[in-house]
């Protein structure tokens, strides 16, 4: 067990898999052998689509070190502790907060690792879970239910967890009408969690294929932008707009038609990342008296909650994997989540393919 796969990301859409040694856990640490490794959005922004010539810089704010296992959705079971480390045994199950921050700060305190000054990021800063073996800070394990899958809890590691958490912020319940533009892994988590609220759920995307997992997530009227979503989507509440809304694409015309489709008294997250938007203030914000939030991802309380809420209720996120792949086959998993097509991409390191 001296050597370990993982995967290398060399610029231009191009995926490498290479070998390094096994990491020896140190104190407080544990050695998680990776069962399933979610494929992000962000990993395609930060990672897979960055030309060759820019590797290794800032994007979006987020510090990026080429050389690092990357992959922020781990989940596996823990093979070995390091010296002083409680609370966590060989065999357990668990997947990784992302996130680790210094733990004493203020913002560490509060639960929101990720505005620590000193924090670090798996698969981004230090090495994360595209690799057969990973090793963590104990503190940012968390216990993966007997009733979730593997494929699942990597899911909820950010992806499913970011939109759970933006639908927290925004107390959605079963009085609301909920919009969700862009219908990634994020934005299809965003469905399927408003549907297990209660709530009527809309969801837009340019992509049939989306717009039919959508569908099979709950969703109650899915609209395809390009043909009048907005007016559909007023004719939709009677008038009245959503009363909650989430923007999962990052798309500057997507966002704009969210704040347009809003009800007065509204609440929206933005949560997709990049692009830009144009914005009328005063008709779209002020005289509508909306509330607009910024969602990123979620503290380390809040990843347990999303997982607990899964276990509790049974929820099925299991539906919107719709691709699962071995480390041998990244590149595919790549390619297919590079589509803008599929429900969410998972990588396994030992389990079967579909």
């Amino acid at each position: 067990m001296s050597k370990s796969k993982r995967l290398y990301f060399p610029g231009d859409r191009q995926v490498s898999v290479i070998e390094s040694e096994v990491p020896t856990p140190q104190r407080d640490e544990v050695l998680i052998q990776i069962e399933a490794a979610g494929v992000c959005g962000s990993d395609l922004h930060y990672l897979y689509r960055v030309p060759a010539a820019e590797r290794g810089k800032p994007r979006l704010g987020v510090t990026i070190n080429p050389d690092a296992a990357p992959g922020h959705e781990p989940a596996g079971r823990v093979i070995q502790a390091g010296p002083g480390t409680t609370g966590l045994t060989p065999g357990d199950r668990v997947i990784v907060h992302h996130i680790s921050g210094c733990g004493h700060c203020d913002w560490c305190t509060r639960d929101l690792p990720m505005h620590c000054a000193g924090k670090r990021t798996y698969g981004f800063d230090i090495d994360g879970a595209f690799s057969e073996f990973m090793v963590a800070k104990a503190k940012d394990c968390i216990a993966v239910p007997d009733n979730v899958s593997t494929t699942v809890a990597a899911y909820a590691a950010c992806g499913a967890g970011t939109a759970f958490n933006a639908l927290r912020k925004m107390n959605v319940t079963s009085a609301d009408d909920v919009v969700v533009f862009g219908l990634g892994p994020v934005g299809l988590a965003a469905v399927r969690f408003a549907h297990d609220f209660g709530a009527r759920v809309a969801a837009v995307d340019l992509s049939p294929e989306r717009r039919e997992l959508a569908e099979k997530a709950g969703a109650d009227i899915c609209l395809d932008p390009r043909t009048g979503a907005v007016e559909a989507l007023r004719e939709w509440t009677g008038g009245k707009g959503a009363s909650a809304g989430l923007d999962a694409s990052g798309n500057g015309l997507a966002r704009r038609a969210l704040l347009d489709a809003a009800a007065v008294l509204g609440r929206i997250a933005f949560v997709g990342e990049g692009g830009d938007v144009k914005i009328d203030v005063s008709e779209q914000i002020i005289h509508k008296q909306l509330t607009v939030i910024g969602s990123w991802v979620f503290g380390i309380s809040e990843l347990r909650g999303v997982l607990d809420y899964v276990s509790r209720r049974n929820v099925d996120l299991e539906s919107l994997v719709t691709h699962v792949y071995n480390i041998e086959d990244a590149a595919k998993a790549f390619a297919v989540a590079d589509e803008s097509h599929s429900g969410k991409v998972v990588i396994s390191m030992n389990g079967p393919q579909r």
